[in-house]
This record gives structure tokens, C-alpha cells and sequence, in this order.
């Protein structure tokens, strides 16, 4: 099914296969793309719990992260390493943005920052991850305990401003993926995305539209 252009712009509701050929970033086999990239983001995480169980790291709590792979950031925060690694069953929250390269980073960071800093004040939040990808793109993923936790989360004032005044000068395009994690960190879960958020932000007025796959 295709969904023509003239939708209503403040939001749409994308079935599991429906096409918006006018916005090429809710291409549905951009799904199974991010979902590889947050497979690498899952591997990154237990590689560094497999170093830290191995005694060559240590994984402070709410400490910041950082290495270069292939010239490429990628980065972690440990909220809660209990918790991240009992739970069979994990939410996982995934975002891509297509940055505009023209902007200046430098607030976006400064943002990125003061956000992952509060991170403290909601103890659903168990680990944030982030990977700077080829072109402009970046993934982030938080693992958290349960959906509500995102709604405590929604409603910081920081993580409010970041979505209304700063993703639309910094990013052409966002995707928001929520779902959870199967068997537990270790026993190589399946990623199971269950909606997806699309915002726009090249055109006159803002564009919003949800893709539901699992109920």
C-alpha cells in the first residue's frame, strides 16, 4: 500500500508494509538495517561486560565511555550492570538521525551530554549506547526495564527541548525504534521491534508518523 504525500502533516499511521515514496527514511527494509546496527551496538555492550568479567575493565556506574573503530565514535554508559545483566527479558529503545553535516555539532553534544547525565534520575534506564555510522548518521540505544520508563524519560525537560528545538535544526530525519529483547543479554537475544516513530524536519512544517508491527 502505497501513502500519497498529502496525508495529514502533524501525523500519520503507517501499517506494518506501507510506503511513503516522497520520504525514502521510512523505507521498510530500513527496519532490518537498524536492526543489524543495534545487534552491533548489543555486541559492543557485551564485549565490554565480557572485558570487565575478565578483569581488564571496569564498569563504574553512570561513568561515560568512549573509542574510535575505524575512525568511527562509539559509546556506552552502565546505569545498572545487576540489573542489565539478570534480566531475561530487556526494552530496548533505538534512535537514527540523519544529521544536516552544516550545523554545528557542538550544542547537540553539549545536549547529548546534560541528558545522559540525568540519566541518574530514572533507575529504569540501565545502559545507554551510541555509534557514529559512515555519512552523517548516528545510533543511539537505551536498554531499560519496562515501556513505562520511557515515559518518565519523555518528560525531562532537557530530553523535551533536545526533541522540539534541537533534533529539527540538527537532523533531517529521525527513527525511533521501541522494542524489547528476548533470552537475556547473553544468550543472543532476538530483537524484536515493535513501533516505530518517524519525524521529518526538512519541509515547511514538521512531519510525525508511527508504524505499528507488533501489537
Amino acid at each position: 500500500m502505497s501513502i500519497k504525500a498529502e496525508m495529514p502533516p502533524e501525523y500519520a499511521v503507517l501499517g506494518p508494509e506501507d510506503v511513503v515514496p516522497d520520504r525514502p527514511f521510512t523505507a521498510t527494509e530500513l527496519t532490518e538495517q537498524d536492526r543489524r546496527v543495534v545487534g552491533k551496538l548489543l555486541s559492543d555492550l557485551r564485549g565490554f561486560l565480557h572485558d570487565v568479567d575478565a578483569g581488564t575493565r571496569k564498569a563504574a556506574p553512570y561513568h561515560r565511555f568512549a573509542w574510535q573503530v575505524d575512525g568511527l565514535t562509539h559509546r556506552l554508559l552502565i546505569c545498572d550492570e545487576k540489573r542489565l545483566r539478570a534480566h531475561q527479558e530487556l526494552c530496548v529503545v533505538g534512535f537514527f538521525g540523519d544529521r544536516r553535516p552544516e550545523v554545528d555539532i557542538a550544542p547537540l553534544e553539549k545536549a547529548n551530554i546534560a541528558i545522559v547525565d540525568e540519566f541518574n534520575k530514572y533507575p529504569g534506564i540501565l545502559s545507554y549506547s551510541s555509534m557514529e555510522l559512515a555519512g552523517g548518521h548516528w545510533a543511539n540505544m537505551v536498554l531499560h526495564d519496562d515501556p513505562v520508563d520511557t515515559e518518565f524519560w519523555r518528560k525531562s525537560k532537557l530530553h523535551q527541548h533536545a526533541v522540539a528545538f534541537l533534533s529539527p535544526q540538527h537532523y533531517k530525519s529521525v527513527r525511533l525504534h521501541n522494542g524489547r529483547l528476548t533470552a537475556g543479554l547473553f544468550n543472543d537475544p532476538e530483537i524484536i521491534i515493535k513501533k516505530t516513530k518517524y519525524l521529518d524536519f526538512q519541509g515547511e512544517s514538521e512531519w510525525r508518523a508511527e508504524r505499528t508491527l507488533i501489537e
